[in-house]
């Protein structure tokens, strides 16, 4: 590792800001960082011990191996909370045209270090408290639309181009690898339902749709549905129990292993519910654990803002699965920033994977590598670790409205995007997959992207098992 001193010289009210948002900075890299106090520093190292002077004295540390000067606009920006955007400029990199957050001085004319904490703590979404009708932060509401940088991680943006300074002046900036993998391909899957056909179901084929045509179909697509849910009643399988194996079959015949979130409880109308000690379940849970998969919890509706509950529904996968629950995502993606850390981390999960837009792909945190949640609030960090979800298949066929090309068009330019940065391509998958009746594509979606995982040579493991791996 390549220790680097680090002088963090900023107003006290930004100090722990900075110092996570230079850790962050140089956290996909094989470096130490440091933290010394001003006086401290020793130049006459030269470039043997590298130094970052991050603070607002133009003329500390003139033999510092990287001077960041920074702006007085930006500490009033972090101080005043209650501008939603900083004022943002472009620049251009080849052919890509990064953002620029806040203004710098020194080696560097942006302020690398205040942009990777304004997006890795979640700043945005402590400020703008819009929320959609599931609490969750609006993708329409965020600075990637409002600059239109959805399908860009500018954190990892941000990264590169600080690494490139760095190793302009001789510094070692060498990327941590997943194992022998450069990048690495998370499959995660959301178990909402256990079975497809259940009374709810037989309302909305039979009633709701072939006799009342709440969606304007012809008389031949109405009789399809009534044939279909009909057959239904005769034969022994279940598409959703079914698409639950094969989905463990196609990840085991390409050598790679895939996270499941299991539900443990259903408290509303937003919750399915089904029984953990179900046989179909108990047998999927087994074999998952058996062959190297993760369990995870997949909590209900109201859970994510009750902490008893949450700790019950921990405890009931725990039982029924007799295995250690660390991993977690929020049913409907819900995630009340920072609120939901504090929860999680009190309930003792040490990695998530719930910060994506519930509404569309992209880097809701601006980042597709992982990297510890903070709390913007108490300036705080804490230790529960983050896996960015970078794509969920329902939000690219029913929100987005893409065909099935166009889908997979986006889904491998986003894996592409996270290779070049050695980065965590995270992609959720319900087990609705193959119901081409009413998910038409979702299933060879799946193995399209699954294949490219292959042919571009990540790493395909669970989420814990992928984070454990970087280095």
């Amino acid at each position: 590792m390549q220790r680097i001193d680090c002088i963090i010289d900023t107003h006290s009210s930004f100090r722990a800001a900075a110092w996570y948002g230079l850790r962050m900075a140089l956290l996909p890299f094989r470096v130490e960082p440091v933290m010394l106090e001003s006086e401290s520093i020793d130049t006459t190292k030269g470039h043997s011990v590298p130094s970052i002077y991050y603070g607002s004295d133009p003329d500390a540390h003139p033999d510092a191996t990287l001077r960041i000067i920074q702006s007085e606009s930006t500490i009033d920006f972090f101080d005043a909370r209650v501008a939603p955007f900083p004022s943002s400029r472009f620049v251009r990199i080849g052919q890509t045209r990064v953002p620029v957050m806040f203004e710098a001085s020194g080696d560097v004319t942006f302020d690398p270090v205040a942009t990777v904490f304004y997006f890795l703590s979640g700043w945005q979404e402590t400020v703008i408290r819009a929320r959609d009708e599931h609490g969750r932060f609006p993708w329409a509401s965020s600075v990637q639309h409002n600059l239109d940088v959805r399908l860009m991680p500018v954190v990892d943006w941000t990264r590169h181009i600080l690494a490139d300074l760095l190793r302009k002046k001789e510094v070692r900036m060498e990327r941590k690898e997943f194992g022998q993998a450069s990048w690495a391909f998370c499959a995660t899957h959301d178990i909402d339902y256990i079975r497809k056909w259940r009374p709810g179901i037989y309302k909305r084929e039979l009633l709701d749709r072939a006799i009342l045509n709440q969606q304007k179909e012809s008389v031949k697509d109405r009789l399809g549905r009534v044939f279909r849910t009909s057959l239904s009643l005769i034969e022994s399988g279940d598409p959703f129990r079914d698409a639950l194996v094969r989905i463990m079959d196609e990840l085991e015949k390409r050598e790679a292993r895939g996270t499941f979130f299991y539900k443990a409880a259903a408290y509303g109308q937003r919750d399915v519910s089904y029984h953990l000690m179900d046989g179909a379940v108990q047998q999927a849970i087994l074999r998952q654990l058996d062959k190297g998969h993760e369990i995870g919890l997949h909590p209900s509706y109201h859970s994510f803002a009750h902490p008893e509950r949450l700790l019950s529904e921990r405890d009931r996968l725990r039982s029924a699965s007799q295995h250690s629950v660390s991993t977690y995502r929020a049913h409907y993606l819900r995630h009340d920033h920072p609120a939901s850390i504090h929860l999680l981390e009190s309930a003792g999960f040490d990695v998530d994977s719930t910060i994506g837009f519930a509404e569309c792909t992209g880097f809701r945190f601006g980042t597709c590598l992982p990297f510890p949640l903070f709390d913007p609030v108490s300036m705080k960090e804490t230790r529960v670790w983050e896996m960015p979800l970078v794509m969920m298949e329902s939000a690219l066929f029913n929100r987005q409205h893409l065909d099935r090309a166009q889908a997979e068009k986006e889904t491998l330019q986003l894996m592409q995007t996270c290779a070049s940065f050695g980065g965590v391509f995270t992609g959720l998958w319900h087990n609705t997959l193959w119901d081409e009746s009413d998910y038409p594509g979702w299933g060879a979606h799946f193995l399209t992207t699954l294949d490219e995982a292959v042919r571009l040579g990540a790493s395909r493991q669970s989420l814990s098992d992928t984070l454990a791996s970087w280095q």
